[in-house]
This record gives C-alpha cells, structure tokens and sequence, in this order.
C-alpha cells in the first residue's frame, strides 16, 4: 500500500497552510504563556522583597531610586511598535503587501529605538546591582526586557526581510500573526514591570 502525501505548492509544505499556522500559533502561545510566567516571578519577587525589607535592604539609605519616568519612555515606545505591528497584521489580512511592509519595518525601527532607550535607562542607574533588593531586582527586570526587545528584533528582522521577498499574502499570513502576539506581549510585559516599580516604597 502507497501512501499518498499532498504537496501544497503555495506555501511550500507538504501540508496545508491551515495546519501550519495552528502548529505555529499554539506554539507562540505557549512561549508567551512560559515568559509570562518568568515575568509574573519576577514582579512577585519585586513586590516580596519590598514588603519584606529587613533591617533596610529593600533600599539603604544613601541609595537614589531610578525616574520612574524611563520605565514609561521605553514602555510607551513598545507600543507604538506594538500598534504599528497589528496595524500591518491589518493591511495583509485584506492583502495589501505594501501596506505591511511599511509597517513592519516602522515597527522594526522603532523597536530598535526602544531597545537602544532601554539600555541607556539601564546604564544610567544611579546604583549597582549590589546596592540592596531594590537594585537586583530593578537590574533583573530592565535585563529581562532587553531580552524581549532583543528577541523581538530578531523576530522582526525575519518578518520583514520574508516580507520583502512576498512569501506572505491575504490567504497565507499565520507568520505575521504569531510574531504580532508576540509583539503585543513585548509591550504588555513592559507595562506590567513599569506599573509595577511605580510601587517602591
């Protein structure tokens, strides 16, 4: 007995876009579900050792805090990226190409821009990373969202260039959509350490 397997010419697989891109989105999901997971730790760990504080080690008391201010700099630029991303997921899902490589790659940009914020708020601490709890745990989540732009870069960077070479269109765009949860996630994540280091004291 020959089994028969069907080639879809279009997508360049042997199996159909939908299975494809059902694979794919459960598997972004569950990635987001994973770093959310990470990013839900380390939160409790900030609001933990904050209520905990013996013996004054949350912050010592010659120790400056950080501008909450750069938090909600490089969150905001997040999601504009964000939204610049969902508008492109817009524009493909009614087949303007063009639209979404305009987008994407604004996106990219600013994406970029926002991990460039990122580490200039992260080297201007006006403390170390030995300089009580506060200090760790500030390091932990501004490293944590380098992490995420850097991986969004990555992801965007390959978005775009298989834009460029029209691998995408109306009826096959599940790539798109997964790295656009991911994108939104990026800005959510952000928000959420952002609104929670507004809590120091």
């Amino acid at each position: 007995m020959t089994a028969v397997t069907e080639h879809h010419v279009e997508s360049g697989h042997h199996e159909a876009p939908e299975v494809i891109s059902r694979r794919d989105r459960m598997g972004v999901l569950l990635l987001i579900f994973a770093d959310a997971a990470f990013v839900g730790a380390l939160v409790f760990t900030w609001f933990y050792l904050r209520t905990l504080n013996q013996g004054g080690n949350w912050i010592p008391e010659d120790i400056e805090i950080a501008a909450s201010s750069q938090g909600w700099i490089v969150t905001g630029v997040a999601g504009v990226s964000a939204a610049l991303m969902y508008l492109g997921l817009v524009a493909i899902r009614v087949g303007n190409v063009g639209q979404l490589l305009r987008l994407a790659s604004l996106a990219l940009v600013t994406i970029i821009a926002d991990l460039y914020l990122q580490i200039q708020a992260l080297s201007s601490f006006p403390f170390t990373i030995t300089n009580g709890s506060y200090a760790s745990t500030m390091f932990a989540l501004a490293g944590a969202n380098v992490f995420h732009l850097g991986l969004t870069i990555f992801l965007g960077i390959g978005i775009v260039n298989r834009i460029r070479m029209g691998r995408y269109s109306k009826d096959d765009h599940g790539h798109i959509r997964e790295v656009t949860y991911w994108w939104i996630w990026v800005a959510v994540a952000s928000f959420i350490t952002s609104f929670a280091t507004m809590y120091t004291y």
